[in-house]
């Protein structure tokens, strides 16, 4: 099964607040002047955007969904330590032509964007809360915090009322997607909840409830309103294909082209949320001292970056990608 997440406690208050200031936020403030004109997507576009960017929904892996197949996927053989860390492969890197290239670079420090390609990566408890875990963690890491499994089943729950919250807004409000893209509350919700060929209503009361309870997974939606409400981009990433690693490793002798090895494996990013409205204000800090190296991996990155692996033929599974420098 997947290992727990566990390191050094943190305030829960503190983190819990954070997520009750910024959906308050995000309730009550119109958008701003910056994105007044930006197109709305339509239905039809909402979706195709959507399962672009991963919005099958997000499962856990658990031992029960495992020991069913007779195929073993490469996350089952990775080698992680008591408080969840992957430490078989250690590094996964992202190779400079996977960036993903769109209209949304305005506003960017795109040379620093290029240059971070290597992560460490972090597991969280399955059960069906992992996209949820998964976000809280690496929110929490990226403000120089510790979560134990406690705190992260706590932020998770009320990581999931929030949206649920934001959905249930009226249909007058927006949500920005990615680069000029915005999308109504209420056309997400319809989109997601005929997804799963729900009402919007029994949508909503299923978001609600904890995995271990049946609610609904975590996948695109749920991604785009987390975005908006912690004012974060979100990217996401899947593991790249072996043979296409080998290709790669191949063609360019450089160490900097990783394949899939004990110590490392080489991803790709298959979507971002909330970029450029939502990029690193310190960015634009000249020598910012929460932009320096050297410091522990994903602490004080504004970007979240998630990684999806196929824990089994029928399961997906979220865990936390710690950048080694801040981005």
């Amino acid at each position: 099964g997947v290992l727990s997440s566990s390191c050094h406690p943190a305030p829960s208050s503190l983190i819990i607040l954070f997520l009750r200031v910024v959906v308050s936020l995000q309730i009550n403030q119109s958008p701003t002047n910056s994105i007044n004109n930006m197109p709305i997507l339509g239905i039809v576009t909402v979706v195709s955007l959507l399962l672009l960017l991963l919005i099958d929904s997000t499962h856990s892996f658990s031992a029960s969904s495992s020991s069913s197949s007779s195929t073993t996927s490469s996350f089952q053989q990775f080698v992680f330590s008591p408080n969840g860390v992957c430490i078989q492969p250690a590094f996964f890197v992202l190779h400079s032509d996977e960036t993903v290239d769109d209209d949304s670079t305005d506003g960017i420090n795109t040379q620093q964007q290029e240059q971070l390609r290597e992560f460490t990566m972090k597991n969280v408890p399955g059960d069906g809360d992992c996209m949820f875990l998964a976000t809280a963690l690496a929110t929490a890491t990226s403000m120089g915090l510790g979560a134990n499994d406690v705190l992260l089943r706590q932020l998770a729950r009320e990581t999931r009322q929030v949206v649920a919250d934001i959905f249930a807004t009226n249909n007058n409000t927006t949500l920005l997607v990615q680069g000029k893209r915005l999308v109504s509350t209420h056309q997400l919700l319809q989109a997601a909840a005929r997804e799963e060929s729900l009402s919007p209503e029994v949508y909503l009361q299923q978001l609600r409830k904890e995995g271990c309870e049946g609610g609904l997974y975590g996948g695109g939606p749920e991604l785009t309103v987390l975005s908006n409400v912690l004012r974060r981009p979100i990217s996401i990433y899947e593991l790249a294909d072996i043979d296409d690693s080998a290709a790669d490793l191949s063609a360019d002798d450089s160490p900097t082209r990783f394949l899939a090895t004990k110590d490392c494996r080489s991803i790709v990013c298959k979507g971002v949320f909330g970029l450029p409205h939502f990029a690193d204000p310190c960015q634009s800090i000249p020598q910012s001292a929460i932009l320096q190296p050297n410091l522990q991996p994903g602490a004080y990155s504004w970007h979240l970056h998630l990684l999806i692996v196929q824990a089994s033929p029928q399961e997906k599974h979220a865990c936390v990608l710690l950048p080694q420098t801040p981005t």
